[in-house]
């Protein structure tokens, strides 16, 4: 009798690898794999000290630790693809559920190197893209160059990430990736470094914050949780945005901004929440997935509940915020200052079309019609509404029409006017009133009369002086650092000395404003080309506004 082959789950090894390290798409979310290792694996009572070297040429990356390090039996579990973390075994929840980190390197690299020490032995283990390659299936054994060699060196471990296929390592997109995540070990008070620059989490300058605890129903599934909103003084990079969500210690899986970022206010909104739950939920959905995208999945029956409840109290913080600085704008100090703003904005935006109109012109001419736009002329101008009707979102004025004296007779059986119509309105941003484009914005951002805009805002004595705000084009010039303090003096807004630092604050936000959009439409514009378009730009605008100094 012929046996009959026994039908079993397998795995390629080597595409398993290989397609778990795709998850891993840029230096920043490589780096922070291993920096996050060498954060969780620490003898007890030492404060973490990880190091990050860019090597020469952007051809490597190195992580060094002095961490617990790994021995003979760790290494063999650490080479294991989606071997269970031993933290997790332990009972201490944290990363690693999915065990796919250790590929993260060929995610931008042919080679890992791993360099470790623990209890006075040292090994050295190297891991290659070929050696992955030239698997069939089975398993793949890396070159143990070291193994056991006794060694006076303390516990730690080296990750160097080697032969990178990237064209250039973006150090800056690291740091701020790193500085980012740290919040969720402040507790270990950390030390990292990448080359010369120590990496810290320092929350931003804070003007409120807000706690809130879930509804009885919301707490039956999240569990007894705390909410906390904190509200910036200035806007944020996207990066600092939003509320981080941890599943213990240590344990970031999400950062959840609920829509908001690109409403008013939105981008000013930061904050926290623990959610251990998301770990033991019987759910067999996953409530994240080994990607590191940051990002819940919303199919899951936890984190519909968590999104609804973050969701809703961003909101209730940033509507607040919304009408507490329409009421500001109400004042004559600010009224003054809204109308001193918008002639330096006038200056702004006759640059800013002219700009958009030459990039049109030289996009128009190296296309096909029809074809070329300016990406910033649309930045600027994309979805202004024509008709205003009463609303919610934007600050402005009713329009009211006069009722008809005489109306035309109407034929029998002809509808009456619906008595729901809403009244016209437009824009004001000293309206008393709230308005909203007709049909709505379905779901795009809109930018009052379109271009740059200017305001004053009191941002803290310790703020910088101005800040430019990317979602709605905004320069905020700071009312509370030191230099417009002294230039404001008593507060006579067309004292000369004020005019003119406003001016220069703005001319100079704005050039380098300028210039962020360009290199957001071109990452790879070289360093020298971006010097000169902010350079250009500024003395372009300086000369433009000859006549605001006499």
């Amino acid at each position: 009798m012929i046996a009959q082959p026994q039908l079993k789950v397998t795995s390629h090894v080597g595409r398993d690898v290989l397609a778990s390290a795709a998850s891993f798409k840029n230096e920043a979310v490589v780096v922070w794999e291993y920096v996050v290792n060498s954060l969780q694996y620490v003898d007890p009572g030492v404060s973490p000290r990880i190091q990050v070297t860019v090597l020469p040429g952007g051809k490597g990356i190195r992580i060094a630790d002095n961490g617990s390090g790994m021995s003979v039996a760790d290494l063999v579990h650490f080479f294991k693809m989606h071997g269970e973390n031993l933290e997790r075994r332990a009972g201490r929840p944290g990363r690693g559920k999915f065990g796919t980190g250790k590929s993260a390197a060929f995610g931008i690299a042919n080679t890992l190197q791993v360099d470790t020490v623990r209890n006075r032995k040292r090994n050295v283990v190297l891991l290659t893209r070929d050696m992955i390659s030239a698997s069939h299936g089975e398993a793949i054994f890396p070159d143990w160059a070291v193994k056991d060699e006794p060694t006076d060196d303390p516990n730690g471990t080296t990750i160097s990430i080697l032969d990178i296929n990237l064209n250039n390592v973006r150090r800056a997109s690291i740091i701020d990736y790193v500085e980012r995540h740290l919040q969720a070990f402040r507790a270990k008070s950390p030390d990292v470094a990448i080359d010369d620059h120590v990496c810290t989490y320092r929350d931003p300058p804070t003007s409120e914050t807000r706690t809130f605890e879930p509804t009885d129903a919301q707490r039956d599934v999240l569990g007894d949780v705390t909410l906390m909103i904190k509200v910036s003084a200035a806007p944020l990079p996207l990066v600092e945005q939003g509320i981080s969500v941890t599943a213990g210690l240590g344990n970031l899986v999400a950062i959840e901004r609920a829509g908001i970022e690109s409403k008013e206010f939105g981008n000013y909104l930061f904050g926290e929440i623990d959610v251990p739950a998301l770990e033991n939920h019987p759910s067999p959905i996953e409530p994240y997935d080994p990607t590191r995208s940051l990002q819940l999945n919303p199919e899951h029956p936890l984190v519909a509940v968590l999104v609804g409840f973050i969701g809703s109290k961003l909101e209730e913080v940033r509507t607040a915020l919304v009408r507490r600085s329409r009421e500001a704008r109400k004042t004559e100090q600010a009224r003054r200052l809204a109308a001193e703003a918008d002639k330096i904005a006038e200056i702004l935006n006759e640059d800013f079309r002219k700009i958009s109109e030459r990039l049109h012109q030289i996009r128009a001419a190296s296309s096909r019609k029809g074809a070329a736009r300016s990406q910033v002329a649309a930045h600027a101008t994309d979805n202004e509404p024509d008709e205003w009707t009463l609303g919610i979102d934007t600050p402005g004025v009713l329009v009211k029409m006069p009722p008809k004296l005489n109306p035309e007779p109407q034929p029998p059986g002809t509808p009456k006017p619906n008595p729901q119509v809403q009244p016209r309105g437009q824009p004001d941003p000293l309206g008393d009133n709230a308005v909203d484009p007709v049909g709505g914005n379905q779901g795009k951002r809109r930018r009052s009369q379109g271009g740059f805009r200017v305001e004053y805002k009191q941002l803290g004595a310790d703020a910088e002086r101005s800040v430019y705000d990317p979602i709605t084009l905004t320069i905020l010039i700071n009312l509370e650092h030191p230099l417009v303090v002294a230039a404001l003096g008593d507060g006579r807004i067309e004292d000369t000395t004020f005019r003119r630092l406003s001016y220069e604050i703005a001319f100079s936000e704005y050039a380098m404003g300028l210039g962020y959009e360009l290199s957001k439409q071109d990452p790879n514009m070289p360093p020298d080309d971006l010097l000169y378009e902010v350079r250009s730009t500024l003395n372009r605008i300086s000369t433009s506004a000859v006549a605001l100094y006499r």
